[in-house]
């Protein structure tokens, strides 16, 4: 017996039709190396459940398993790695509650609604810890299907038998001879009979001897363009952060992207004044935020002047965003039902418009709060990138539309669970904010509490007070939390378009 993982704890998730062999392994073999091996599972408000084993053939005799450990009631954080045990353990942890009005017609469910449930919730949020190891067997994958997100772009060997459903959900099937695959945080077998492999690569990634399997990350400013891509790029016409639309666009332009511009109400767009004032110090920094060069190629795109150049130029016509999504109609309407279904055919239309961009970035700075964070257009704009798969880029108060974009049968919010940036408290003006329109003033709202609301207790709000930048990706969405983030918003887009970038920044 080592003491290489004493004090750490490994939990396993169980249900009915475990494997005992592959549960005896891990207690075995983490137990010999000093770790706690905690048997876990959904034990519906009751003290303790009773799981049976798989019965292969009718002559086989079950074994029983009572787990007395609900990890709905557990610190995730107290865990060094998670299991999904193999088999159909991970098909029953996948059962959901199907929701009821106590009418005799059953209310209908959603492929969504999956998400919903407890064992899936727990283990993506074990996903989004890159702390946590993630360990998953034969048909353990299944758990994580209902987000398939946690899947795309991920390394990993599985069953033969569910690899269809783990390709549709975006995982990179990957053989190896050991039939065990690392990447980065999550440990994949081909079946139970890899538990021993995979329990050893879980105890060397966790005392840091196993780094061999972390994907190659991907580095700012060094990606090749592969082909061209089309970001629409939505601006206030309230006023925007100059750095927050100049640094990514000079970003797109040197990556061969093409920029296609669009306002809330397709008038040209004016950055506010601050932002190309390299002379402004920030209040809640004490500092300028505007870099001299900065500052001089904002003023070259803000320019009105007769002879200005082609930078400026771009923002001229950019699209109509009134014209080009619809506007939902008020439930009092007279014909509420009939105006609705008109309403729905648009927005699939406008939906099919699209199809030609590959991403959106939604700029920040004061002015999206008063036209595009309560913006039911641009909610729908976000939904039709969001089901299309796209990533979606915001940057500073921009962020704020990401919370509102639901849907009016469902409200669920599109972030919830995911792990986002903004401005935190501690950078949140007390004066001289809105300029443009509002003069000195408060702004309306502290986005530090909007987005933790947002993301739900299943997600996480990171300001990274004290840091220069804080720009985080998790696929598809890119967050910038403010000024000095517009460059490393645009380059991680570029990462997330280019190297299939999907966690990034915490």
């Amino acid at each position: 017996m080592s003491a290489e993982l004493n004090g750490k704890k490994i939990a396993v998730l169980v249900e009915s039709q475990y494997i005992p062999e592959e549960i005896q392994v891990y207690q075995d073999r983490f137990g010999s190396y000093g770790a706690e091996v905690h048997i876990m599972s959904d034990l519906w408000n009751q003290k303790s459940q009773r799981f049976v084993s798989e019965v292969e053939t009718p002559d086989t005799i079950p074994k029983i398993l009572d787990v007395t450990i609900d990890f709905k009631n557990v610190n995730l954080d107290d865990y060094a790695a998670v299991i999904m045990s193999a088999n159909y353990t991970s098909v029953r942890l996948r059962y959901f509650q199907p929701p009821n009005d106590n009418s005799a017609k059953p209310l209908p469910i959603t492929p969504d609604m999956t998400r919903l449930a407890p064992a899936v919730r727990f283990f993506a949020r074990a996903m989004r810890n890159p702390k946590i190891i993630k360990g998953a067997l034969c048909h353990g994958l299944w758990l994580l299907t209902p987000m398939p997100e946690l899947l795309s772009g991920r390394r990993i060997i599985c069953h033969e038998v569910v690899l269809a459903d783990i390709a549709n959900a975006g995982g990179i099937y990957t053989p190896d001879p050991a039939n065990v695959v690392v990447d980065g945080d999550l440990v994949t077998g081909r079946s139970y009979h890899e538990a021993a492999a995979l329990s050893d690569r879980i105890r060397d990634m966790i005392t840091g001897k196993d780094r061999s399997g972390n994907a190659k990350p991907a580095t700012a400013g060094t990606t090749v363009t592969k082909n061209k891509k089309h970001i629409l790029v939505v601006v206030s016409g309230k006023g925007y952060w100059g750095e927050e639309l100049i640094g990514p666009v000079e970003v797109f332009d040197k990556s061969g992207y093409t920029a296609e511009f669009m306002t809330p109400d397709g008038k040209r767009p004016m950055a506010l004044p601050p932002s190309y004032d390299p002379d402004y110090v920030d209040p809640a920094l004490g500092r300028p935020v505007t870099s001299p060069e900065v500052a001089r190629k904002v003023h070259e795109m803000n320019s009105l002047e007769q002879n200005r150049g082609e930078l400026s130029k771009r923002l001229d016509n950019p699209l109509n965003l009134t014209v080009f999504m619809p506007e939902r109609p008020y439930i009092c309407h007279p014909t509420f039902c009939h105006v609705l279904e008109s309403y729905y055919q648009l927005r699939r239309k406008a939906w099919e418009n699209l199809k030609k961009y590959d991403a959106l970035l939604l700029v920040g700075g004061s002015g999206p709060v008063m036209d595009m964070v309560n913006n039911q257009r641009i909610h729908d704009l976000i939904l039709g990138f969001y089901y299309a798969g796209k990533p979606i880029a915001a940057e500073c108060y921009a962020i704020g539309c990401l919370a509102f974009a639901r849907e009016i049968n469902s409200r669920e919010c599109i972030i919830s669970g995911r792990v986002v940036t903004g401005h935190c408290l501690e950078y949140d003006y007390k004066t001289q904010w809105g300029w443009l329109d509002y003069g000195p003033g408060y702004p309306p709202y502290p986005q530090e509490y909007l987005l933790k609301d947002a993301v739900g207790p299943d997600g996480k709000f990171i300001g990274n007070f004290g840091q220069a930048t804080s720009t985080i990706v998790d696929y598809p969405f890119i967050t910038g939390r403010s000024t000095s983030d517009g460059y490393p918003v645009g380059y991680a887009l570029v990462d997330v378009l280019e190297n299939n970038l999907k966690r990034s920044g915490w």
